[in-house]
């Protein structure tokens, strides 16, 4: 709280200010931006401090490495307070007083983060944080991996902070068994599916648990492997055994049978903070949902019309279906998949490289789940870290290889790698000047709909194939929009939501629950992708008709990647700047 009471001191001084002039007024508006957003980052790494290698911090903020995640009551509650104070002392300072390009993106990515983390707290998120796709038996892995234990200091430090996960747990079980005498609880299903990874991280032996993965690194400290040893052994190996006892006999009997987030208190009002904090915008369930319905229209159009080119064919099931039905367009094997897959990354990137003044160097590898993983409904995903530290991880879900098709994973490479987030997050890495905060609040829609946009810009490219990319493509998108609130607020059944899932042919009834697992258990961030990629599209569509033919692709590109992932209203302004500035330049 120190540098709190730096700021309230630095108003206190303002506030005696007023006579002086504009010039040598009162307080810098640039510090106290710069105090509060410490102060915040100091409060959300206190809270949260594996938020450094989730966001890859590691380069711009000292990691406590013998710190644990803090989900304690009294650890939330201490941060509600802070922010609360830090949000009141943000909203007195003057915007108009703010200038230059990182404080601007300061002012605005803090200005929404307070609006949306503190319309969460309806939500009371920690209630019932039972989660396949990120809860701490998949995440926490990530941090044991990256845990440096070079020196005699870095070792001690990470027995330290693993020696405190025990403690995680059992906070972990107090506060799901406070959310269900409350009312809150996960569906069966996603905590069916936590229940099995707990599973496969308990079927190894105990020495070999992921959540130790930085102790085979170390060789010659016979003290440090037998500290380890004991660890893992004697307190951690039994407080996840104990905590699968608790989530299958205790928890999952009371866990609710519905998907949607209405079936916990105030879950209506809950999704609607929800998506306010995955669009960075004020948009809410019913526009997103209209929106998402018109653009699965044109995009149905589209498809029919590239299968009229391709096949002869004006049925919309039948095109899909002669698409994934090609034995050339299927793989024989697992290991086909992520081979083509490796063969196809320095592809995309030579192909997409004349659309953008320039590429970041940092390299991007393809790596499948680890076996602890495989089967448990994971989606593939983008791993980021800072250049300094190596390459970045296109991790690829091979679970339904089978079913897959080429077109399709030309489709998600593209999507996580180049052009998508590994090409706008490397660069967003790489700018300067900016504060670290930005980094770890991003935009949810500006991060995915940039790479739901990056499909659309390979297809310009050339990168796939042949047409079943094209029709893959378009086959999908706006439908999260539509199917994630048609669970969540219009009470769509299970049946009817997994029937417009398998309409678009990228599902059928052997992975369909996986998606509806997926939607259950992350709320309305499913709506993101395609909110952010039509805001993209419609600021380029917009440049197009401003600038006419002197409209330059790269400089467009260049001015959404040049700030970082900016809150989609503050993306709309900067890029509407530069349309006024480049038409007045004629």
């Amino acid at each position: 709280m120190k540098r709190i009471l730096a700021i309230a001191l630095l108003s206190l001084a303002s506030a005696c200010a007023d006579n002086e002039d504009e010039a040598g007024t009162s307080v810098d508006q640039s510090a106290q931006l710069h105090e509060i957003a410490d102060s915040y980052l100091e409060a959300s790494l206190t809270l949260s401090p594996f938020s450094v290698v989730y966001a890859g911090l590691g380069d711009v903020v000292k990691e406590d490495l013998a710190a644990m995640e803090d989900n304690s009551p009294a650890g939330l509650a201490r941060f509600q307070r802070e922010e609360d104070i830090l949000a009141q002392h943000f909203e007195s300072l003057d915007p108009a007083a703010i200038s230059g390009r990182a404080d601007w993106v300061l002012y605005e990515t803090l200005k929404e983060q307070f609006a949306a983390s503190r319309g969460l707290r309806i939500c009371r998120l920690n209630l019932w944080g039972v989660n396949h796709m990120s809860g701490w038996q998949n995440s926490f892995a990530a941090v044991a991996k990256a845990q440096p234990v070079a020196t005699p200091v870095e070792r001690a430090m990470a027995i330290a902070r693993w020696r405190r996960f025990p403690d995680y747990l059992k906070n972990e079980k107090a506060n799901l068994a406070a959310g269900l005498a409350a009312g809150y609880s996960a569906p069966k299903r996603v905590v069916n599916r936590v229940i099995a990874q707990i599973d496969a991280l308990l079927a190894a032996p105990a020495i070999e648990s992921p959540l130790l993965a930085f102790a085979s690194g170390v060789e010659g400290d016979e003290k440090f492997s037998a500290a380890i040893s004991r660890l893992a052994e004697n307190e951690i190996a039994p407080a996840i055994a104990d905590f699968r006892d608790f989530l299958h006999d205790d928890y999952l009997p009371h866990a609710r049978d519905a998907l949607s987030i209405r079936a916990v208190p105030d879950g209506a009002a809950c999704y609607e903070a929800m998506l306010r904090a995955y669009h960075t915008a004020q948009i809410g369930g019913e526009a997103t949902f209209k929106r998402g319905s018109a653009q699965v229209a044109a995009n149905r159009a589209q498809v029919v019309q590239r299968g009229e080119a391709l096949f002869g064919e004006s049925d919309f099931a039948t095109i899909l279906a002669r698409v994934k039905a090609d034995p050339a367009n299927r793989f024989r094997s697992e290991s086909e998949l992520i081979e083509f897959t490796r063969a196809l990354e320095p592809v995309a990137r030579e192909k997409i490289a004349p659309f953008f003044s320039a590429l970041p160097a940092q390299p991007l590898i393809v790596e499948p789940f680890p076996e602890f993983l495989k089967g448990t409904g994971q989606s593939s995903r983008y791993e980021p870290k800072p250049a300094a530290q190596g390459a970045a991880t296109y991790r690829i879900d091979t679970d339904d290889w089978e079913s897959q098709t080429k077109g399709e994973a030309e489709i998600v490479l593209v999507h996580e790698g180049w052009p998508g987030h590994h090409l706008q997050i490397a660069t967003a890495y790489s700018l300067e000047g900016l504060h670290p905060l930005t980094r770890l609040f991003g935009s949810t829609a500006y991060i995915e709909g940039w790479a739901r946009y990056a499909e659309g810009l390979a297809e310009e490219a050339g990168l796939y194939a042949n047409g079943y990319g094209a029709i893959s493509r378009r086959s999908w998108p706006a439908r999260g929009m539509v199917v994630d609130p048609g669970i969540h607020l219009y009470g769509w059944s299970n049946e009817a939501a997994a029937a417009f899932l398998m309409e678009s042919g990228r599902f059928d009834e052997t992975n369909v629950d996986t998606m509806l697992d997926r939607i259950a258990a992350m709320p309305g961030q499913l709506t993101a992708y395609d909110t952010g990629a039509l805001e993209i599209a419609a600021l380029r569509a917009k440049a197009v008709s401003c600038l006419g033919a002197r409209f330059d692709i790269q400089a467009f590109h260049d001015r959404i990647l040049e700030n970082g992932a900016v809150p989609l209203g503050a993306l709309r302004r900067h890029v509407e700047e530069w349309i006024d500035d480049e038409a007045a330049a004629r």
